[in-house]
């Protein structure tokens, strides 16, 4: 290992820099939380705050500090590096470090354009002031004020070819900036580059480090300008391999740590709704901007809180994004630690002019007042517009057809969403209260309700759960190598936690092994320590064992048994006992082989295949093989 990188480890805090995208618990020596790289429901991922380790039991990612967020940021080792360098002002050698093969692209050009184009913008609104004094002027009249614009680096796309000029001048690729979609190529008469926002209001979108990753514009007319109806609001830069639409939510960079001290988030649909919220007082919130809810988003966000709250423009749009997300939801419904509920502003306001309007603290009281269940939210709506046409109230006409039609059409709109609910205690739940507030029968609803089809794959036409979800979600305590698994597995995973345990392994042992892998580990650890010794300990054996695992054939594999041996390492067992334990795995070793050879010779006793001697043979060879058996499982009890 570059011993520059030994020096970044030393510096960094894996659990700091993990909690920045997942909700970690202290959990025994651990911490733990809901797995980043996968979908689930019960938390399977660990950091290891001594050892600087991560590893995830349900999708076997894991490593270092550096490999995470390389993993879960998309950069490059060189912009990983640069990242925590500068974080955590670390004094860093001029060695190959920088000259890594890891390092995909050396400038990260795509960044660097977006960093000129942002500052670009930002001059243009709040340097050269003479072009964009309509630009302040939309911006006051939506209570933007201007220290509230220069947090959010907020700017203004003039007229002309500014930005393309600017880029030229910097020597950047076009290309690049055309395909972000910051430029237009002209095509015709091959007339070269062309800015792409003009007159347009631009709003940066950050990383959670507060990089940009891409620019969004909003037209904005100058007083006296026609509409331009024909014309989308608001237009973003492209999809890139920084930035994915569905997978980014607008202001998290500055919500972060507010969503983890509330333990809890607000989610709006517009860039503005976030920004004035922030300015507001409510700064743990963050945006879609102006993208349906998407599954990333909602995994994204459970990882930092245990409380998600949709704040929705009124009813009806809030009813179609519940709809839209209901299968989304299902997880936060089962889970006893999440929670996701839905919020609507029923007086025609967004969260941008409720919160100017009412002020933070009459938002908050709506919001703790007003928030349901997604469930619950769709209940309500459709529930309450016929109770508000006083079908339900007017007893004396309960059983007139109007009445049972208004009904039954209030059902017809609810079974898509309790469809979608996969739990069948849940499902039952709500059915009930539906029934209980229609006045009807449990089980004429539930049968209405699946008159047509069923509720979905795990459900079946009696509310049964059928396919009961057995995906290993991983035990801190048993680790990726389970009690069932591959003895050989076993042994090398011990000796991952105590490499001194090879000592007991002869040769005459290590031919009992049939894993290739197995055995190119031992030898190798074996080896690491006769050098480790030799040279007095000037090399670093851990780093040694990681480049022996990556050497073997199914690296994968041997990887995800490392990393999850060195974080389950019991250190309270004494030393005795382990070793003892260790002993009694290379015994049982010994013995399935043994029981193994058993096998064969009875398959060849039984195969009609042998004459009497040779039977005779075969017996006496297999009652030694017994005999010996016997006397290692004896020397196992004595232990």
């Amino acid at each position: 290992m570059d011993r520059n990188i030994e020096t970044v480890l030393s510096y960094v805090n894996i659990v700091d820099e993990v909690s920045g995208f997942v909700k970690l618990k202290k959990v025994g020596q651990n911490y733990s939380g809901l797995c980043p790289f996968h979908s689930e429901k019960t938390p399977s991922f660990n950091v290891n705050g001594t050892k600087g380790l991560y590893y995830c039991f349900g999708c076997g990612k894991g490593g270092n500090v550096i490999g995470f967020l390389k993993d879960i940021k998309g950069d490059s080792f060189k912009e990983v590096i640069d990242y925590l360098k500068k974080k955590y002002n670390i004094p860093l050698e001029d060695t190959k470090l920088y000259k890594s093969t890891q390092t995909a692209v050396d400038d990260a050009p795509l960044k660097r354009i977006l960093n000129l184009a942002l500052n670009f913008y930002y001059e243009n609104l709040f340097v050269y002031m003479s072009s964009s004094g309509h630009i302040i002027k939309y911006l006051n009249d939506r209570g933007i004020e201007e220290n509230t614009a220069r947090d959010f680096k907020l700017g203004y796309a003039g007229f002309g070819n500014g930005l393309t000029a600017l880029l030229l001048n910097n020597k950047a690729d076009l290309d690049i900036a055309v395909n972000a979609g910051l430029l237009i190529k002209k095509q015709e008469h091959n007339r070269g580059y062309s800015d792409r926002f003009v007159n347009k209001l631009i709003i940066p979108v950050m990383d959670r480090s507060g990089e940009p990753i891409a620019l969004a514009s909003r037209i904005i007319l100058k007083e006296g300008e026609a509409s331009q109806l024909n014309f989308p609001k608001y237009i973003n830069t492209n999809n890139s391999e920084i930035f994915v639409k569905n997978n980014t939510l607008y202001g998290l960079d500055k919500a972060l740590p507010f969503i983890k001290k509330e333990n809890a988030v607000f989610v709006v649909e517009g860039y503005f709704d976030m920004i004035t919220l922030y300015s507001k007082g409510v700064k743990n919130a963050v945006a879609t901007m102006g993208t349906a809810l998407s599954k990333n988003h909602i995994v994204n966000l459970s990882r930092l809180c245990d409380e998600i709250i949709l704040l929705y423009d009124g009813d009806k749009a809030g009813i179609n994004a519940i709809n839209r997300g209901m299968e989304l939801f299902g997880s936060f419904m089962e889970s006893p630690e999440k929670n996701i509920y839905a919020v609507c502003l029923n007086d025609g306001s967004d969260p941008d002019s409720y919160v100017r309007k009412y002020g933070r603290d009459s938002l908050i009281k709506l919001i703790r007042d007003g928030k349901k269940t997604p469930i619950e939210f769709a209940l309500d709506y459709y529930i309450e517009k016929i109770e508000n046409s006083g079908i339900i109230k007017n007893r004396g006409d309960e059983r007139s057809e109007k009445n049972l039609k208004d009904k039954i059409s209030a059902i017809r709109e609810i079974s898509p969403f309790l469809k979608k609910i996969n739990n069948n205690i849940i499902f039952s739940h709500y059915l009930n209260i539906l029934a209980n507030r229609l006045g009807l029968k449990e089980e004429a609803v539930r049968e209405y309700i699946y008159s047509n089809e069923t509720r979905g794959a795990n459900i079946n036409a009696d509310g049964n759960e059928v396919n009961a979800d057995t995906r290993f979600t991983g035990n801190s305590a048993v680790g990726y190598v389970k009690e069932d698994s591959n003895i050989e597995d076993i042994i090398v995973s011990k000796i991952f936690c105590n490499l001194l345990l090879t000592e007991y392994i002869s040769d005459d042992i290590i031919n009992e092994f049939s894993d290739k892998n197995a055995v190119f580990i031992i030898k190798e650890i074996k080896n690491a320590l006769k050098n480790v010794i030799s040279k007095e300990n000037n090399i670093n054996i851990k780093s040694k064992i990681e480049d022996i695992v990556l050497k073997t054939e199914n690296s994968s594999k041997w990887s995800k048994i490392y990393y999850s041996s060195l974080l389950t390492e019991d250190k309270s067992a004494e030393a005795k006992n382990g070793k003892d334990d260790f002993k009694k795995l290379l015994i049982k070793l010994k013995v399935d082989n043994i029981n193994k050879a058993c096998k064969g010779i009875l398959s060849e006793i039984r195969s009609g295949l042998l004459d009497e001697s040779g039977k005779l043979l075969k017996f006496q060879e297999l009652n030694r093989l017994k005999y010996i058996s016997n006397e290692f499982q004896r020397k196992i009890c004595g232990y």
